[in-house]
């Protein structure tokens, strides 16, 4: 190993790049017979920016070269840069290669056990087409890449699995970024709608509190006459006869019809007052619904879909789904059909003839794909097709039946 090394990038900011595009011929040589896992350093250099860029995050690279003080002006350096400077380091045994070594192993240890179990390229071949299936590409890459029984054959079929990956992924980010820049600009409406809302409602809600205090005020003025008229009785049963009992009767009396319109006043306040917790009520539910409104619209990830509930309609729409695995077509059919819609599958010309694609993706509202289990044939066909017919059509990260429900609800 090197005592501290510092690299530099290499002459041309395009040289760790333009390395996946001799990929085919290094492979031209076939792998030498190993009985323990290739390090980084020993696999071809083509292999370096496929590898850091799939398996590791910018993040972890960048902390690693500030950490170890591997670059002159690390912190000033592009994503770009960073990249290429560890592509670059990556040919040689040295403190960048060994430390991108135990961050893949470390960050990748589950995927590398299982993948020690597979035995032959074929049941490599095999857990690879598994790991893709359930979305685990970042970690199963590196085990199949450094595994000791990898083959040319499966190498070159990895990579360009791999390679194809970025590419759709690089278009449905471009999509998912005018989402989100739709999705930010509904919010900051809806935030600005709620905060004239709120404002109304709190003044609301003020000048109730000020109606219900001016009211107490006015029901225990009422309470010094209760009183009052409580003791006249009394002392008018102490008293038997003569002038004075009269005259306290007729008090007495008098008192008795202004309690009487004071209880009468009362009744007509609480009255005023129920009135105004109707009219709270009211103004609660309707800030409780903007509320509500607001959330629904400013979400960004779509629920997950169940199937069982199905709660969307998808109002009879036909969805054409190309490719697949056939265990998956009739669940992925039922989902389609309870949720109020139609459902047709051609498998891409694996038994089914491709002439017939153009009428199922004539009959489609909307296109559906899985890239990991399509050919490239029925892909360039149906963008084709969809771009002359004015269809939609999705690309999905797998062929499973949670990928394919998950699109459903955002169709």
């Amino acid at each position: 190993m090197l005592g501290k090394p510092v690299f530099s990038l290499p002459g041309s900011a395009e040289a760790a790049m333009a390395t996946s595009s001799s990929f085919s011929s290094d492979r031209s040589l076939p792998r030498p017979l190993r009985h323990e896992r290739p390090k980084i350093w020993d696999l071809p250099k083509s292999c370096h920016c496929v590898t850091l860029g799939t398996c590791l995050t910018l993040s972890e690279l960048r902390k690693t070269a500030r950490r170890l003080g591997l670059f002159h002006g690390v912190e000033r350096m592009t994503d770009y840069e960073l990249h290429g400077a560890f592509v670059h380091a990556m040919s040689t045994r040295n403190r960048a290669s060994h430390a991108v070594q135990k961050l893949l192993d470390t960050n990748h240890a589950g995927a590398v056990r299982k993948a020690s179990r597979c035995h032959s390229e074929e049941d490599l071949s095999a857990f690879w087409d598994r790991e893709v299936a359930e979305g685990q590409i970042a970690g199963a890459f590196w085990a199949v890449m450094s595994h000791i029984h990898l083959g040319g054959t499966l190498e070159v079929r990895v990579f360009g699995e791999v390679h194809m990956m970025s590419h759709l992924c690089g278009a449905s980010n471009r999509g998912d970024a005018r989402a989100r820049s739709l999705a930010e600009q509904q919010c900051a409406t809806l935030a600005r709608r709620l905060e004239q809302a709120t404002a109304g409602h709190l003044e609301t809600l003020a000048a109730r509190d000020r109606e219900i205090e001016r009211l107490i005020r006015l029901v225990s003025g009422t309470e010094p006459f209760v009183r009052e008229a409580a003791a006249l009785r009394a002392r008018v049963g102490e008293l038997e006869s003569g002038a004075q009992v009269a005259l306290l009767t007729d008090r007495a009396d008098d008192l008795a019809r202004r309690l009487d319109l004071a209880l009468r006043r009362n009744d007509r306040l609480a009255a005023e007052i129920d009135t105004l917790n109707d009219r709270l009520a009211a103004a609660t539910e309707a800030r409780a619904t903007a509320l509500t409104e607001q959330r629904l619209e400013a979400s960004s990830d779509t629920a997950n879909i169940c199937a069982a509930d199905c709660p969307f309609n998808l109002r009879g729409r036909c969805i054409a789904y190309i490719g697949g695995r056939p265990r998956t077509v009739s669940r992925m059919r039922d989902l389609v059909e309870r949720c109020r819609g139609s459902f047709v599958h051609h498998d891409g010309g694996a038994e089914q003839s491709a002439e017939t694609l153009d009428g199922v993706l004539g009959r489609a509202d909307v296109v559906m794909f899985p890239v990991d289990c399509v050919s490239h044939t029925a892909v360039e066909k149906l963008k084709t097709t969809c771009g002359r017919m004015n269809k939609i059509f999705l690309p999905l990260p797998s062929a499973s039946f949670s990928s394919f429900a998950s699109e459903l609800g955002r169709v």
